[in-house]
């Protein structure tokens, strides 16, 4: 537990060195291997044994710096899914999941690259933040309140958990977002309350995923943290409630 608070820790003073330096190229580098890791890790859960998935999906992220916003990297995203598909019956492929990765995570990581474009990287960290303290709050309201388990794809995450880290969640997004964002508090408090919402299912969605893969984590690059995607799956999902709100 000591080693996974440290390694936790020290991404997210990572993170805030990238965001206080704020360079666009080297933030596109960093979601570009993101992405490819993000991608690898979404194969073996899929059971996908295609590595070049991930080259393809690099491919397409590096037309995203020379559009003009979030708008258009939605459109790239469509794209990208419709020439999967074209390409699979094209071959007649026998695996509909190659399709798969490209839903999840490739869609969300050029949504969250999008939101950074688009908004700034504050808007970045506002949803990083607000899903960090949601997953905090969850975690510490649960490990002692917690008695009702919340779903069987996560047995350890508990109902008095998930409504803690929602309070808990929604209270520092606002409190964050009304700082970090030129935005009306209506607005904030509803990109605040659905970014938690959605990433406390994000979070359920890569339990799920783990749980039919039969793995504990989605990859061992972060050591106890787990992979990427295990840190990232609640941003996944709380990108595309920014997008809505925001959009």
């Amino acid at each position: 537990m000591k080693k996974r608070i440290i390694t936790g820790l020290a991404l997210f003073v990572a993170f805030l060195v990238v965001a206080v330096l704020d360079i666009f190229w080297l933030n596109f580098l960093i979601f570009a291997a993101i992405l490819v890791v993000a991608v690898l890790e979404s194969l073996n859960l899929y059971g996908i044994k295609e590595r070049s998935l991930a080259i393809i999906a690099l491919i397409f992220f590096t037309i995203i710096p020379f559009v003009s916003g979030i708008q258009d990297i939605f459109k790239i995203i469509i794209l990208n899914l419709v020439i999967v598909a074209s390409v699979l019956a094209y071959i007649k492929s026998d695996n509909l999941k190659f399709i798969l990765p490209f839903i999840y995570p490739v869609a969300p990581i050029f949504m969250l690259f999008g939101v950074y474009q688009s908004y700034g990287i504050s808007a970045l960290f506002w949803l990083i933040f607000s899903v960090i303290a949601s997953d905090s709050g969850a975690y510490f309201v649960g490990k002692f309140f917690g008695k009702r388990s919340f779903s069987p794809s996560s047995p350890n995450k508990t109902l008095e958990g998930v409504i803690g880290g929602l309070i808990i969640g929604v209270a520092f997004g606002v409190i964050s977002g009304l700082f970090l964002m030129d935005m009306a508090f209506v607005i904030v408090v509803l990109c605040s309350l659905s970014v938690v919402v959605f990433g406390i299912f994000g979070d359920l969605f890569e339990s799920y995923l783990k749980r039919l893969a039969g793995v504990k984590d989605s990859g061992v690059i972060l050591g106890e943290q787990g992979g990427i995607l295990d840190r990232m799956d609640g941003y996944l999902f709380g990108v595309l409630a920014m997008y809505m709100v925001l959009i």
